[in-house]
């Protein structure tokens, strides 16, 4: 939610800067849209059911045993939110794309605990515009 947020303050630049964003999401559409409405998301948020997308980016994780009971306890049920049984995770990450489609940039952190920060995506759509 905190990512969203910081996402959604930058908005206005990124908008100034002739930019889209989009968020993509590994939960159900109805978890999204609760998202969207909490934070006050002014840009689509949009699901990626059973990680397709993610795992044509290679971004795909699978939590480690320990970790999945961490989250159990926690009563962050993965599958619930994701429509799966895996307890699998994109990596964090933030690209920047051409009109064409083309990736300008990548920022992916292995570590799912780090995100993108929202300022330096900004410097990146800065230098292209």
């Amino acid at each position: 939610m905190m990512e969203l947020e910081a996402l959604q303050t930058s908005l206005p630049r990124v908008h100034a800067l002739g930019a889209t964003l989009v968020a993509i999401s590994p939960q159900l559409p109805q978890y999204g849209r609760a998202a969207k409405r909490r934070t006050k998301a002014e840009f689509d948020i949009l699901s990626d059911l059973h990680l397709k997308v993610a795992e044509q980016f290679g971004l795909v994780f699978t939590l480690p045993d320990y970790l999945q009971e961490v989250y159990k306890k926690l009563g962050a049920t993965l599958d619930q939110f994701n429509g799966e049984p895996a307890y699998r995770l994109p990596m964090p990450a933030r690209y920047v794309l051409d009109g064409n489609g083309i990736v300008l940039s990548a920022d992916v952190n292995p570590d799912y605990t780090i995100r993108p920060d929202p300022e330096e995506t900004l410097r990146m759509l800065e230098q292209l515009h």
